[in-house]
């Protein structure tokens, strides 16, 4: 049998052609390309979720919008890399400014920075930002008097504008510092990292306030905004701890109890919506005299205040009450004349709340009863 004899091709052990292996080596760098590429975006699509999860989870433990407005401007700074973010939050029902919240370098004023941005929102050729759900990068050049007069505070060259809405209802705004030169390409990943956390920002932001509000309506009264009977109570608990703990401005505490008359008749007269009016500008008048926190209103027609200070400091804010209800009061409806009884009771050593309250109450209708002005007990 003869043998059989093999031949390999001419072409199996040559070397492959110059413009082959060049071909061969250009493909594995596309392919190891768009490999690096695919996990760069997978790395920054995870690390971007983790934030807002971290965001989410920090937001819920504010208990105040101005907390909820810091965690995001510590996010987006995060996420935009950007060295100077500002985050404004907006009253969602009257879209008046409500406060704004900077993260900056350490160089520029925060302060008057947050005041701007408030300011840029308002303006008229700002409309967009309050009704387009959308990002926008403006530079100097592009940019409206409004923000130009920002950017040009910032030091920069070009921001991204980021409005935020919370179910539907514009809530704020972000401002972020963007690098200087004109990076037009190089700003996607910063507006990808601020268009993720768009949505979320708008909703945190619009639950703050919500809650809010819900806090504001448990703890004060609707008509005329001053704390209700339990807030009055705590703080003259407080205001009594101070004149216990013998701390400056707190000799002498005592619990005012004002009744207003006539009030009946208004409602008569003018219905609930006058007697409402009237109750709120009584309510600013009051607030003239004495701070809010010393301030109560207990319903109907009984506001409360709390004096503190040296002796016959009681006496003497009862007597200023009596005379700030001398003035007329001019309303939309006219002119509405209304006096009250007055009970001051001054705390005696180691007297609570629940005494000195009651005193009081009990000082204001003897001044009714007896048709005095003023009962001091």
């Amino acid at each position: 049998m003869e043998p059989i004899a093999l031949t390999a091709p001419d072409d199996l052990f040559a070397e492959p052609a110059a413009a082959d292996l060049e071909a061969l080596v250009d493909g594995l760098e596309v392919r190891l390309a768009g490999q690096t590429s695919e996990l760069l975006r997978m790395r920054r699509n995870a690390e971007s979720s983790q934030a807002l999860l971290d965001l989410h989870t920090a937001c819920t433990r504010q208990r105040t919008v101005a907390g909820t407005a810091r965690q995001i401007a510590a996010v987006a700074s995060a996420m935009t890399g950007s060295e100077i973010v500002v985050v404004s939050v907006f009253q969602a029902v009257s879209q008046q400014p409500l406060l704004a919240v900077t993260l900056g370098d350490g160089v520029i004023q925060e302060e008057q920075i947050g005041d701007l941005v408030c300011e840029m929102a308002t303006q008229d050729d700002m409309q967009w930002l309050r009704t387009e759900n959308r990002l926008r990068v403006v530079s100097l050049a592009t940019a409206s008097p409004s923000t130009a007069l920002l950017i040009a505070e910032l030091h920069a060259e070009r921001v991204l504008l980021t409005p935020l809405f919370g179910q539907g209802e514009f809530v704020g705004c972000i401002v972020a510092k963007l690098p200087n030169g004109s990076a037009g390409g190089d700003d996607s990943a910063v507006i990808d990292g601020a268009g993720a956390l768009q949505a979320h920002a708008g909703d945190l932001i619009h639950l703050a306030l919500v809650l809010d509000e819900l806090r504001r309506r448990a703890l004060h009264d609707a008509v005329t905004g001053l704390p209700n009977l339990s807030v009055y109570e705590q703080r003259l608990v407080r205001a009594l701890a101070r004149r216990a703990a013998a701390q400056a401005g707190h000799a002498e505490v005592s619990a005012i109890l004002l009744q207003v008359v006539q009030l009946g008749r208004v409602t008569e007269v003018h219905g609930a919506t006058g007697v409402q009016e009237l109750l709120r500008e009584i309510a600013n008048r009051l607030a003239e005299l004495a701070p809010e926190r010393d301030l109560g209103h207990l319903g109907a027609s009984h506001f409360a205040l709390i004096a503190h200070g040296d002796p016959g400091a009681g006496v003497d804010l009862a007597r200023t009450v009596l005379h700030a209800l001398e003035a007329p009061f001019d309303l939309s409806f006219g002119s509405v004349h209304v006096f009250g009884y007055v009970g001051v009771a001054v705390a005696s050593d180691d007297e609570h709340a629940g005494s000195l309250l009651p005193r009081a109450e009990n000082a204001s209708r003897q001044a009714r009863e007896l048709d005095e002005r003023l009962v001091i007990v």
